[in-house]
């Protein structure tokens, strides 16, 4: 742990003098030839300015958009800090984003450049590159054989870095770094959406340093800390947070691929690290599984251990000392139990941020009762992006916690049924609020007014200042009864459930709610075998009535506690997962509604056709 660091105004004020003031060995840990190898913060300011160098080099100047098509790696992190400094707005694409995304993207942002990963990325832009006239260059991360003809200037990075690699470029990089202003444009970044098509989203320098600096404070840091970057960059999520550890010394270390973090996380073993909820359903899931397996005394001995976990939550969520009998058993649990489940994300992890997306206050219990320590909080692209967040001492599960220093929230309109309140529209003020969309003038007037921005999003606050996200304003439906539902409140009941992988509720103008539900299918399978259900593939076992049947049970215990017209009534069950290659979700990882939607509206009407278990109750 480390004091808190001086104020700055700019990212490349903050970059300069957080490597002025850590001269760290360690500040970047990437991975090459199957080992991690550390990059000092000296290294790394040298690479910068040999960077900052090239692409003026290249034409990229103070007010020029680059973009950047790459998963998470050290080149990504050290482009963006050399744009910065040149002046110039970082304008991140998705990685996982097909080519009509990326041509739309490079041609709204009349991006003068490029740099990417990967030879498959590299194919994304050369196929759209004859329709891009304002693009002048691409530079390749990757080292190819060759690079494929894509109209223009393409070059590896590295080469064109190397080449700029002496004492001149420092010099030129700290001059240009510092004429930054803390009203410019530091980037743009286009919003995954899911439903129309990406809006521009424009933060200023002060915007994320602002973000920064309401947060720096209520998560201490410091050199001894490590960070895993695996959420993607392009997002302002993690691109904040990573900010954030490099202002306070901590090092981050790039994950290889989603697919290789379990192995990453056992390799550097890092303290603190971001998510969104799915991993943390993954990790509950995969604990489930086991003990299921296990024998009977063994997860005796986990209900026993779990049991006396979940006593300890409450104090540990207001960090009070547990009594010294619940801390005796809790200390024989986590030798028992729990440091096992720990050991799996490298046993060190002792801050875990969590969003993008509601994380089941289930699955939050669960984390706090075997030692994760999770902190919850709510944000957008247009706020840089933390509102709130659950922090040390003031953690109430369910919610996304306190509105952050010098942020304001107001709640505007209200959706309420006869049984209370559904939420109200939250809207955000404060200097981390985007300054609007590039260049849409009709969604800037829709959006954001006398300062305030309208997020979309429903909420409420309670009496302690906790803010509790219950939907968004879009996908709010009313029933066929008049009834408002919020189907993201409904959706969360199935996060982490064992035998739920995804679900999409639906309802708007029906006479019951109903879902499409992506099973688990492990366990689907499990229990086919076990009740002898003959089936030669997934369509096949997602339509026996056996399994629908089973799926139902476990769908009616879930909404049990729910008033009559918020319970799912009806599901079907879908026989693939809904990804991201097949459009139907974000790169963000939120499903796509309307085109799911659209895409199942045959199976959606088949289910409104058939006659209720029960009678609907008004």
């Amino acid at each position: 742990m480390t004091t808190s660091a001086p104020s700055v105004n700019t990212l490349n004020e903050l970059f300069l003098t957080s490597v002025e003031r850590h001269h760290k060995p360690d500040a970047f840990l990437t991975k090459s030839g199957g080992q991690y190898r550390p990059v000092s913060s000296q290294e790394a300011l040298a690479t910068v300015a040999a960077c900052a160098k090239a692409l003026d080099t290249l034409g990229v100047h103070t007010g020029d958009r680059l973009a950047i098509l790459s998963d998470n790696r050290l080149e990504w992190a050290l482009t963006d800090y050399a744009a910065l400094g040149l002046g110039a707005a970082t304008v991140p694409i998705y990685p996982t984003v097909p080519e009509l995304d990326v041509e739309y993207i490079l041609r709204d942002s009349a991006a003068k450049g490029i740099v990417v990963s990967t030879a498959e990325q590299l194919r994304k832009v050369s196929s759209v590159r004859c329709r891009l006239p304002d693009l002048e260059f691409v530079l390749v991360m990757d080292t190819l054989q060759e690079t494929q003809d894509s109209g223009g200037r393409t070059e590896q990075w590295w080469d064109a870095v190397g080449r700029e690699r002496h004492a001149d470029a420092l010099e030129f990089f700290r001059a240009r770094a510092g004429q930054a202003q803390a009203g410019d444009t530091a980037t743009i970044l286009y919003t995954s959406g899911t439903t129309g098509t990406p809006k521009g989203v424009v933060l200023t320098h002060s915007n994320i340093v602002s973000n920064i600096q309401a947060t720096i404070d209520m998560f201490p840091m410091g050199p001894s800390d490590i960070g895993i970057s695996f959420l993607p960059l392009s997002h302002i999520f993690e691109r904040m947070l990573d900010f954030s550890y490099f202002r306070q010394g901590v090092g981050i270390a790039y994950a290889e691929s989603f697919e290789a973090l379990p192995q990453n996380l056992l390799e550097m073993r890092p303290t603190v690290m971001a998510v969104v909820p799915r991993v943390l359903e993954k990790v509950y899931e995969k604990v489930m599984e086991k003990v299921g397996s296990s024998s009977a005394v063994q997860q005796r001995i986990f209900r026993w251990a779990l049991s006396v976990g979940e006593a300890a939550v409450p104090y540990r969520l207001e960090a009070r000392p547990l009594p010294f009998g619940l801390a005796l058993r809790r200390r024989l649990a986590d030798r028992l139990v729990f440091s096992k489940i720990r050991e799996r994300m490298g046993g060190r992890v002792s801050v875990i941020f969590s969003g993008s997306a509601p994380l089941s206050p289930a699955v939050a219990r669960f984390c706090w009762a075997v030692g994760l320590t999770v902190y919850e909080g709510y944000g957008l692209t247009e706020t840089s992006p933390v509102v709130a967040v659950n922090r040390p001492g003031a953690t109430r599960l369910g919610t996304v916690g306190p509105v952050i220093p010098d942020v304001e929230v107001l709640l505007g309109d209200e959706f309420s049924n006869d049984d209370g309140v559904v939420g109200r529209e939250i809207l955000v003020r404060g200097p981390n609020v985007s300054p609007g969309y590039y260049h849409l003038d009709e969604e800037n007037r829709q959006s954001f007014e006398d300062g305030w921005f309208r997020t979309g999003d429903l909420g409420t606050l309670d009496a302690g200042g906790y803010l509790t996200i219950t939907g968004r304003k879009k996908h709010l439906f009313k029933t066929s009864g008049g009834k408002y539902v919020a189907p993201e409140k409904l959706e969360s009941l199935f996060q982490g459930h064992p035998i739920v992988a995804q679900a999409l509720v639906i309802g708007d103008k029906r006479r019951f709610v109903s879902a499409l539900i992506v099973p688990n299918f492990s366990r689907l399978e499990i229990y086919a075998q076990e009740h002898h259900i003959q089936f030669s593939s997934r369509e096949e076992l997602v339509s026996h009535h056996e399994i629908r049947a089973f799926v139902e049970r476990h769908v009616e215990t879930l909404m049990a506690h729910l008033p009559p017209h918020e319970r799912v009534r009806q599901i079907a069950l879908l026989p693939r997962e809904l990804t991201i290659a097949a459009g139907e979700v974000s790169p963000s990882l939120k499903i796509r509604r309307r085109v799911v939607e659209e895409r199942y509206q045959e199976l959606i009407e088949e289910i409104y056709r058939r006659r209720l278990p029960q009678p609907q109750v008004a």
